[in-house]
């Protein structure tokens, strides 16, 4: 193996031997949900929540009460600049089912439509793999037109055996699971950062009707890729989700979504907003739905006992009708980014958590406005649901 894609399609290989998938990225909200209450509140759900929500250390400030939290931070020095205006691509990928293909994950990330692919019969088409639709000036252009000359679907493509698909700078920053990681002291002591390289794959790419270009990768096995390019399916609908937010501080920006509805009963739905000091970077991937950003937004169907043992902090604030708790230190098992906060609710048997980054960034009322002006669906029902923004 030579980087994380060969390691992603090892994995998607095995992943029928495999065992609940506790630690694996692509798995962890699914297998919180299968393990028992008891177990999750002993050990499970801190795991989840630093992965699922990309947690970073205790918060400062209190539980709030009906009237909001004791103790809030204080106003910022100057009014955050607003993030410019953005909308996630109009466009969903699917796939043939006929050979045992389906979307694990569809999302998107920037302007970038994308979507994670496994399959039923791993024998027949392989693994599976990552299929992205890109705008133009995302792509490189002349690498693709000097690759291979293939067919897909009866219109011409490319094969292109080391496509740069995922660049180093896709990883710069912020801080989550994706960015640079430290390095062990070198011989003065010094701590560094292992800086984040390029990725270069096999691709099999082609333009579409709107001019976008149209990228498979994840394996690099050529029959693989050419086997699911063949499968590939666009949808001229954006991104839905089980909820529509009717409000929105205009210094946040939605920069990624994704959700994983293959198993109704346990969909599962992403949102991550980014702020002009908080950018959420450009992604060749979805990871598994594990973004994050200034502010983001998870609905789980299934229930994986988080919201019994919440609800034994204390009694819940109403709003909207809905019982929701706020947190912004550490308790029930959820770890608030320093200075940030989780809301934690119950919504039309979604399990719901929104993580705040930065209580200055979007204060509690902010939040609270956000939520009550919101319109709520059913998670467990994918064909209800609706653009996540007016």
């Amino acid at each position: 193996m030579t980087d994380i894609r060969d390691l992603k399609a090892a994995l998607a290989r095995h992943e029928h031997l495999a065992p609940p998938p506790d630690g694996l990225i692509e798995g962890a909200y699914l297998g919180a949900r299968r393990v028992r209450r008891r177990r999750l509140a002993a050990s499970g759900l801190a795991v989840v929540t630093v992965i699922a929500l990309g947690a970073v250390g205790p918060g400062v400030l209190d539980r709030l009460d009906d009237d909001g939290p004791g103790r809030v931070a204080g106003p910022a020095a100057t009014k955050p600049p607003a993030a410019p205006v953005a909308k996630p691509p109009a466009v969903t990928i699917d796939v043939d089912r006929t050979d045992g293909f389906f979307p694990l994950e569809q999302g998107f990330s920037g302007t970038t439509a994308l979507a994670t692919i496994r399959t039923k019969n791993v024998t027949r088409t392989g693994g599976g793999g990552d299929v992205g639709v890109y705008a133009p000036a995302d792509v490189d252009t002349a690498a693709i037109e000097a690759g291979e000359a293939v067919t897909v679907q009866g219109h011409p493509a490319r094969y292109v055996e080391n496509y740069l698909i995922d660049p180093a700078a896709y990883h710069q920053g912020p801080e989550n699971f994706t960015a640079p990681k430290p390095t062990g002291p070198d011989e003065s002591g010094k701590i560094g950062l292992l800086p984040p390289t390029d990725t270069r794959a096999p691709v099999v790419a082609w333009r579409d009707a709107s001019g976008s270009w149209v990228i498979v990768s994840g394996t690099r096995k050529r029959t693989e890729l050419m086997r699911l390019a063949d499968a590939v399916r666009l949808r001229p609908t954006g991104v839905t989700t089980p909820y529509r937010l009717n409000y929105v501080p205009d210094t946040l920006r939605l920069d990624y979504g994704g959700s994983s509805t293959y198993t109704p009963s346990e969909s599962n739905s992403v949102l991550v907003f980014g702020a002009a000091a908080n950018p959420v970077l450009k992604r060749s991937d979805l990871l598994g739905l594990t973004e994050v950003g200034a502010l983001r937004v998870q609905l789980m169907a299934s229930d994986s006992g988080r919201l019994d043992i919440v609800s034994e902090t204390g009694p819940p604030t109403v709003l909207a009708g809905y019982d929701t708790w706020y947190f912004t230190k550490p308790d029930a098992g959820l770890s608030p980014p320093k200075g940030g906060a989780i809301l934690v609710a119950k919504v039309n048997e979604c399990e719901t958590l929104i993580t705040v980054q930065d209580n200055n960034l979007v204060p509690y009322p902010v939040l609270r406005r956000m939520f009550e002006t919101a319109s709520f669906t059913t998670c467990a029902a994918p064909d209800t649901w609706v653009a996540p923004l007016p």
